[in-house]
């Protein structure tokens, strides 16, 4: 089952609010809080945070199913 975990901790390591995400997306900040608890972004939406934040594409899609597998291939990020 995929997950926003990582999504949201990489928004909370570098201090990135709901309401940036909101303004970056010209969205309200309770649709972000949805998107991000279980609706998920569009592409463009991705590409746009990816972009603007430098978040791995990966964090967008992390599968939860995968916790028990050797997950080395997920990018550290610098």
């Amino acid at each position: 089952m995929y997950s926003n975990q990582y999504l949201k901790a990489y928004f909370t390591l570098r201090n990135i609010k709901q309401n940036d995400i909101a303004k970056l997306l010209d969205k309200s900040t309770s649709t972000i809080r949805r998107k991000n608890d279980d609706l998920g972004f569009t592409q463009k939406e991705i590409l746009l945070i990816h972009n603007k934040y430098n978040i791995p594409i990966q964090a967008f899609f992390y599968d939860a199913d995968n916790d028990d597998k050797d997950n080395s291939s997920f990018p550290k990020n610098s």
